[in-house]
């Protein structure tokens, strides 16, 4: 089963998870060990610790990405080996990482046809193929909701 395949569901509360980004006092979200394990740098990696609980700063303009109940323990959008959609909002970002769409591609859709046919793709891919977001997404979950969002961010721009 992946992240995509369960509704996202506000895991704060339910797993004791009353902690908050110590730069910007964002609630975040849960990640799983395996996101910061797979998508910090080698040299962060070793400064994870396997005993606490890790989750995802959504604030786009807090450079922290990782944090834990340990104000001193977390890890910046720049200790990640990709750039995250939410910390970087450059048109070469990606939007979905598991099958490769970005900002730029959504923009050139829009320009070309008048709208886009990401999500579509996105849900019919999750279906078939699958998808992988604990591991290719910095969020650690389902991409989703971020490409409705700037589909209607990027039809505003183009149209």
């Amino acid at each position: 089963m992946s992240c995509c395949d369960i509704k996202n569901e506000d895991h704060t509360k339910k797993n004791n998870f009353l902690f908050t980004c110590p730069e910007c006092e964002d609630k975040g979200t849960k990640v799983e060990m395996v996101t910061p394990k797979t998508l910090l740098m080698d040299s962060s990696k070793i400064k994870i610790h396997e005993s606490l609980k890790y989750k995802f700063c959504r604030n786009r303009n807090c450079k922290i990405a990782y944090f834990t109940k340990n104000n001193n323990h977390y890890f910046t959008k720049y200790e990640l080996k990709i750039k995250a959609t939410l910390k970087d909002q450059s048109l070469s970002v990606k939007t979905c990482y598991c099958f490769g769409h970005t900002r730029q591609s959504i923009i050139d859709e829009i320009k070309k046809t008048g709208q886009s046919t990401v999500v579509k793709d996105i849900r019919g891919k999750m279906k078939s193929l699958g998808c992988f977001c604990e591991t290719s997404n910095p969020q650690g979950s389902c991409c989703l909701s971020n490409n409705v969002a700037w589909v209607k961010e990027a039809k505003k721009m183009c149209l």
